[in-house]
């Protein structure tokens, strides 16, 4: 927890902004779109709607979007991070430590976010939101300290080439080789391996789909290179945007050969998600750190700098009950509305909480 967040000389506001802006679509912006189509059955509302749903496995939907961006974002801060350490006395065992004590918080948080309400050990599956950006986050924030900007680049792209081979040529009993059906793919095969050994709740711990959250998160600490890069500020925005543009078109060429699947993190919804996560951030970045209009986006700075609070505490609270109380004695007449003021109550009050901590300057940190 600390007072200081706010005060740093170096803080990138449009990083907090954009990680606010992935962080409203789950608190709340999702049920607020969903909702749509009660209102009135349009083409727009009806696409806003398809849009914050999951892909159910070829293809890409906004929604798709929101946890690689997550992790992307936290590879971005990655090199601000490491950088403000080293500057403080830190050695590399010192990095060494804060990277595994924050990665197994993360993986800890993780388990107890799904034990609230599952706790049974049996069924508690060691993978999830959390464990996964630790996984991301714990490698990524490795090969950060022990290579420089281009092996970084090595690592994340090779990962991408390794994981897309494997999909593509491994032949698989009873598949064979390049089947990228959910039941066929290498992936799941090798988690049904794990999960004969171990435990079904092991199953994506250790499967090639670990790999591709790594390759997420060293192409934000990339993207974070670039930003910290002795640039003029409109160079740095055109690099992102450039990037990001170049990583989508990458994307579009090897979806040709292996498909955008969210479900298996194939290589071409790395870059893909990279891609359009890059050329937000330079947008954002543009606008609110260059140009200075940021007074749009404080409803999205407020969620980025407390985002895992907000995360936590809609998994605790019961903020639909909240809200329904409050809104009794209205629900009788608010008719095909119900949903759509239900869902912006809920997010309202998602917001409110951490506006509480944002006003007495309490950002809790992992």
């Amino acid at each position: 927890m600390t007072n200081q967040i706010l005060n740093s000389p170096r803080r990138v506001t449009s990083i907090d902004a954009l990680r606010g802006f992935t962080m409203f679509w789950i608190i709340g912006g999702d049920r607020i779109m969903r909702s749509l189509p009660e209102l009135s059955n349009n083409f727009i509302f009806t696409t806003l709607d398809q849009q914050l749903r999951h892909v159910e496995w070829i293809g890409f939907h906004f929604y798709d979007l929101i946890f690689p961006m997550f992790l992307f974002l936290i590879g971005v801060v990655q090199p601000f991070s490491i950088e403000s350490r080293i500057r403080k006395g830190a050695k590399k065992y010192d990095l060494y430590k804060h990277i595994f004590l924050r990665s197994v918080t993360m993986f800890v948080l993780g388990l107890i976010y799904y034990g609230i309400k599952d706790p049974n050990l049996k069924t508690l599956g060691y993978y999830g939101v959390l464990q996964l950006l630790a996984v991301g986050y714990f490698f990524s924030s490795l090969i950060l300290v022990n290579t420089k900007v281009k092996g970084i680049l090595y690592w994340a792209f090779g990962i991408i080439i390794l994981y897309s081979l494997s999909l593509k040529f491994i032949p698989v009993p009873g598949f064979g080789a390049g089947n990228l059906t959910p039941e066929g793919n290498f992936s799941n095969y090798i988690g049904s391996l794990a999960s004969d050994v171990l435990s079904p709740k092991f199953r994506k711990l250790f499967t090639p789909y670990i790999l591709s959250p790594i390759s997420t998160g060293l192409l934000g600490i990339l993207a974070g290179y670039w930003i910290q890069k002795d640039n003029s500020p409109l160079i740095k925005v055109k690099g992102l945007i450039f990037g990001g543009t170049i990583l989508i078109f990458c994307s579009m060429v090897l979806s040709l050969w292996i498909p955008v699947i969210k479900n298996l993190w194939s290589g071409s919804f790395v870059l893909l998600t990279a891609g359009i996560s890059s050329v937000l951030l330079g947008i954002f970045y543009w606008i609110i750190d260059v140009k200075g209009y940021s007074r749009w986006a404080f409803f999205f700075i407020v969620i980025g700098l407390n985002p895992i609070t907000i995360y936590f505490l809609a998994r605790i609270i019961d903020f639909r009950a909240i809200v329904t109380f409050f809104l009794l004695p209205l629900i009788p007449y608010l008719g095909k509305f119900e949903s759509f003021i239900m869902a912006c109550g809920i997010t309202l009050m998602h917001w409110l909480v951490v506006y509480w901590l944002y006003k007495r300057k309490i950002f809790i940190k992992l």
